[in-house]
């Protein structure tokens, strides 16, 4: 049994995976795919803390199986950059919990380029965090963002388009990470995790973290591997789930 902890992005949940995850159960019953449910998520409240990063970590802890069992480590968006956190503490969690992964896979995360791109600069202000988050939610703007975010979203079904985007109205976090990801975090981290032999998954059409950042990826990992799939764009899970489990078990077997 080959057990791998999936960290999803910010504003979302679990659903972005669900066309994956079928796959898996079907296909590869011996991939133990471990989702923690986190505060502030898929309509769960986020609870007042001075540490988010510690809440956030305890709890991913908190969903491990107790097993001897190899992990790999995956984490999409800001998924990624809690494994970088993670990293940084020497893969030891809030209770104590050290793991040792196989692998560790950043798909487009978020980190290396904060200080070049503008999104971060502009979800500086609390009231454009909250106005982009419903933006996004809001049903009558769907069709805009599927033409942003998705390169092929008339193949992805419409209920699981809906929840999609429905998830980011429920995302008490969303405005956390903003505080949380930032160039000034990514800085004070990245002598800690430097020669990590991450392994940073993109796609050659990624727009919300886009490739041309790639080299300064390269430049501050240089024991890093770069896998880039000339296909896709942020949600390969979504547009093409049969490929994203391609990619998938190659890389977490």
């Amino acid at each position: 049994m080959r057990y791998v902890l999936v960290l999803h992005g910010n504003g979302g949940s679990r659903t972005r995976f669900l066309p994956a995850l079928d796959i898996l159960a079907q296909s590869y019953p011996d991939i133990k795919v471990i989702i923690p449910e986190l505060s502030g998520f898929d309509k769960r409240p986020l609870p007042p803390s001075g540490d988010y990063w510690t809440l956030f970590l305890a709890e991913i802890e908190r969903a491990l199986p107790d097993t001897d069992a190899e992990w790999v480590l995956y984490g999409h968006g800001i998924g990624g950059s809690l494994l970088m956190e993670l990293a940084a503490r020497g893969y030891r969690f809030p209770g104590g919990r050290v793991l040792k992964p196989l692998r560790v896979i950043l798909h487009s995360a978020i980190g290396a380029s904060l200080d070049r791109r503008w999104f971060p600069w502009l979800m500086q202000p609390r009231w454009i965090r909250s106005l982009i988050r419903q933006a996004v939610a809001a049903p009558l703007l769907q069709p805009i963002w599927e033409k942003r975010l998705f390169p092929h979203p008339e193949r992805i079904p419409p209920a699981l388009r809906k929840q999609f985007f429905a998830d980011y109205g429920h995302c008490e976090a969303f405005s956390v990470f903003f505080d949380l990801i930032t160039d000034r975090w990514y800085r004070q981290i990245l002598p800690r995790i430097t020669q990590e032999p991450f392994y940073l998954l993109w796609g050659q059409k990624e727009r919300v973290v886009a490739a041309r950042y790639l080299p300064l990826w390269e430049q501050d990992f240089p024991r890093a591997t770069l896998d880039i799939e000339p296909e896709w764009d942020h949600f390969p899970m979504m547009d093409d789930p049969g490929d994203f489990v391609r990619k998938f078990v190659l890389l977490v077997s």
